[in-house]
């Protein structure tokens, strides 16, 4: 089964019910922004890796100032993201191949993207996050705990923390999902040798990290 085909059709099918799931902040956020406040500059400059509709994006500029660049496969939920981002920079473009932007970024984000992951895409694409990072720049993770949401219904365990997940919003649909462990979210990290400054929970099923270069 390829894990990461399964996942674009699910986007492709659940498109419009997703962007209009995903309207809302997750409070879980709010906790990033008094460690952007030593960075450099008036102007943030963002990836977002996975960007969806841009709500991150979105929620993002109504605190800072920012040069916002988006990354995501789905065309649908990047011409949502031009609606509330007419300035951003999106880009249709699967975010495990080869990047074509070379720049370096203040912020780097990766939400609601790692528990799509098989683990062989894992560690790489961590590793091409933190090389986008400026000095003292940081990168933002999410990771869905989903075995703590009531929303989450696994109808499939694949074995080894892997599952298939149902959608019943508006369609049918099935998604592959990972549930990490803090052991397997250590090892991920380490070999970046970026400062961990915060690993919290929020938003009744979402872990994040915020680590600095």
């Amino acid at each position: 089964m390829d894990l990461n085909k399964l996942n674009e059709k699910f986007y492709l099918k659940t498109q419009e019910y997703f962007n209009t799931s995903r309207q809302f902040y997750w409070e879980g956020w709010e906790k990033l922004l008094p460690y952007l406040q030593d960075l450099q500059g008036e102007t943030l400059k963002v990836l977002d890796l996975g960007c969806g509709n841009g709500r991150f994006g979105k929620w993002l500029a109504e605190h800072k100032t920012i040069d916002y660049t988006g990354i995501d496969n789905n065309q649908y939920l990047l011409d949502r993201a031009s609606e509330s981002l007419p300035q951003a920079k999106l880009i249709n473009q699967d975010i495990l191949k080869p990047w074509t932007i070379k720049d370096k970024f203040d912020l780097v984000a990766i939400l609601s993207v790692m528990h799509h992951l098989p683990k062989i895409n894992r560690a790489p694409l961590l590793k091409c996050a933190a090389a986008r990072l400026a000095p003292n720049g940081i990168l933002f993770l999410s990771f869905w705990e989903f075995n703590r949401s009531q929303e989450s219904k696994i109808v499939k365990d694949l074995g080894g923390n892997d599952y298939i997940l149902d959608w019943h919003l508006g369609v049918h649909a099935k998604r592959y999902c990972h549930l990490y462990t803090q052991k397997e979210i250590n090892e991920l990290i380490k070999p970046l040798k970026l400062k961990l400054l915060a690993n919290f929970s929020a938003d009744t099923s979402n872990r994040y990290l915020i680590l600095l270069k």
